[in-house]
């Protein structure tokens, strides 16, 4: 199928932009017509995409979530889908894919594509409120993501295989693409500087407990303990859309006196990368293939993070980085004294790096790759 005068509606997050800008901007220029649904938009993002119309989800005026509710987003995008009459339709993680699914119910007409950026709260959690809610929402995912014309996009072998198995996907309607994509461009792979400043142990995250904060805080404390030459920082704004966030006064108490700096969000993540020596990011998150990590390829630096869903397939383990065992500060202390005891294994880790960000995570070749599927469906 071309995509010469096709209507496209991709519907995704704000916090999203970057990456899914390049790919609605590919099918433009393949002669598609585009309109962006952006959720949790502010007046300014009005004017990002030239030559594209955008439509804005604001949340409510005195609700405290950063996005509006599940039913209002679902009556909205039903009468987007309505007034526009889109050919194709891409929503993007599985919240926003299964409303959208639920929307264009008895809408026969349009192929409906869901990419599901790592299976999150619901899937990879344990606490009792996800095990209720995924036993509740089994069957209506299995109804949505089982309709005809329909596919999804995983980012990671994992969480397609689960799905598969809980019968919620198909092998013949589920696609394999790794990760979002980075913008090699913006990262510059220059090797670790030797500064009189004790080497950067470094990790950017959003505060939600199952990134592994605590034990990449834990960690610094037993190196810190054995009185090991290092810094450790950590960079990530308050999140509000997550029943797993940490608060300010929580993360305040959980660095304080054990020798982490909370940085807050930071807006130069390359600079910051630039000035680090490894990245650590312990997390046992379900995620597609997360951003940090495809950031620190990008930037050449050697990762540490956990051997779990999404996480591994950033690191090939004593290639570019180490896989540890999640939820173990021990071991991800081991391997944070073992890196920093040896700056030419960090030196050949981070060069591997950037050649698997090269081979696998371009944002031109997830584009390429996805726009693929648009036109054999």
């Amino acid at each position: 199928m071309s995509l010469q005068d096709k209507k496209i509606l991709y519907i995704f997050s704000a916090a999203d932009w970057d990456s899914r800008y390049a790919l609605a901007h590919a099918a433009k220029e393949q002669g598609a017509e585009v309109t962006i649904c952006l959720i949790g938009a502010r007046e300014s993002d009005r004017n990002k995409a030239p030559g594209m119309k955008v439509i804005l989800l604001h949340k409510k005026k005195g609700i405290n979530e950063s996005l509006i509710t599940p039913f209002v987003l679902l009556r909205c995008i039903r009468n987007i889908i309505a007034a526009e009459k889109p050919d194709i339709i891409h929503a993007v993680t599985l919240k926003y894919s299964f409303i959208t699914a639920l929307a264009a119910l008895g809408i026969n007409s349009v192929q409906k594509v869901f990419t599901i950026a790592g299976l999150g709260y619901l899937y990879r959690s344990d606490d009792a409120k996800s095990i209720v809610l995924r036993y509740m929402l089994w069957p209506f995912l299995i109804f949505s993501f089982r309709q005809n014309r329909t596919c999804l996009i995983f980012q990671n072998a994992d969480d397609r295989a689960l799905l598969i198995r809980k019968n919620i996907a198909t092998i013949e309607s589920s696609h394999l693409i790794k990760g979002s994509g980075v913008y090699l461009d913006r990262f510059d792979p220059t090797e670790e500087k030797q500064e009189e400043n004790a080497p950067l142990v470094f990790m950017p995250t959003r505060l939600v407990h199952e990134k592994g904060i605590a034990i990449f805080i834990e960690a610094a404390r037993i190196l810190k303990n054995k009185d090991v030459n290092a810094r450790f920082e950590i960079a990530g704004g308050l999140t509000k859309d997550n029943p797993r966030a940490i608060t300010r006064e929580e993360m305040e108490a959980m660095t304080k006196e054990n020798g982490v700096i909370w940085l807050g969000r930071i807006n130069d993540v390359p600079a910051k990368l630039r000035e680090s020596a490894l990245v650590v990011y312990p997390s046992y998150y379900g995620e597609g293939i997360p951003r940090v990590l495809l950031e620190a390829c990008a930037a050449g630096r050697p990762i540490i993070t956990t051997d779990h869903p999404g996480c591994r397939e950033a690191v090939d383990h004593e290639h570019n980085g180490l896989l540890v065992p999640v939820k173990d500060p021990q071991a991800t202390a081991k391997a944070v004294e073992m890196l920093l005891a040896n700056p030419q294994r960090r030196k050949k880790m981070g060069q591997n790096a950037r050649v698997k960000a090269e081979k696998e995570f371009d944002i031109h070749e997830i584009v390429r790759q996805t726009l693929e599927i648009y036109k054999n469906i």
